[in-house]
């Protein structure tokens, strides 16, 4: 079977599980027989046990699919766009996890609101990742990086997307208006005029933490990823 297609099969049957067991009333009923503990167990080894394969199969064979950089690739000014987008991503997603969010079921907190990262968008840490993938189709070609990176882009849109839809079943007046208040894009709510940018509520560690990490991957990128 071609690498490409390994790849494909593996996002297929990591994004399945991960949206099937998410869904509400299969989360519901495996809850009440299992417990929450053992839920998120079991959630988190199928995660791991799906993610780590997909992982694996795209850089163990990406080499094979070696190919010359496409047009777009060698446009002036390219290269410095692919750099902006991935130092905003990975600072997106460090800022997105440095604080509650009612969306997510791994940060809310009762009482948080639109503010800080999520006058942005209030899905950074998922925002960052479908950056990261979109950045890396902009000057990788070939049939496995376009499958790895594409789903990548894919399943941050709709991982959000689901999220969202979860999140309005169950929404009171306060996530309403939380919703009303933020955008699924990054700053279409500041755009419009639903919100407004607020430098100063971005926590400044969290500033850093992500600077310094993208400079890390950036200096050893070829060493970590080849």
């Amino acid at each position: 079977m071609d690498s490409a297609i390994k790849v494909l099969a593996w996002w297929m049957l990591f994004a399945g599980t991960h949206t099937v067991l998410s869904h509400p009333p299969i989360r519901s009923r495996l809850v009440s027989r299992l417990g929450e503990g053992v839920f998120q167990g079991v959630y988190s080894l199928i995660a791991f046990a799906t993610f780590i394969p997909l992982a694996w199969t795209f850089f163990a064979n990406r080499s094979s699919h070696a190919m010359p950089l496409p047009e777009l690739a060698m446009t002036p000014g390219i290269w410095w766009v692919t750099m902006l987008l991935n130092l905003f991503a990975v600072v997106l997603m460090v800022l997105g996890f440095s604080r509650p969010n009612p969306v997510s079921s791994l940060t809310a907190r009762p009482g948080s609101s639109a503010i800080g990262v999520l006058r942005i968008t209030r899905h950074p840490a998922f925002m960052g990742v479908a950056i990261l993938g979109l950045s890396h189709l902009l000057v990788n070609y070939s049939a496995i990086d376009r499958v790895f990176f594409g789903g990548t882009f894919l399943y941050a849109l709709l991982g959000s997307a689901h999220q969202d839809w979860r999140r309005h079943l169950s929404a009171d007046a306060e996530l309403r208006r939380f919703f009303a208040e933020t955008s699924f894009l990054p700053f279409v709510a500041i755009a419009t005029g639903r919100n407004r940018f607020e430098p100063s509520e971005l926590r400044a560690s969290a500033l850093i933490a992500g600077v310094t990490i993208f400079g890390f991957v950036f200096v050893f990128h070829y060493r970590l990823f080849g």
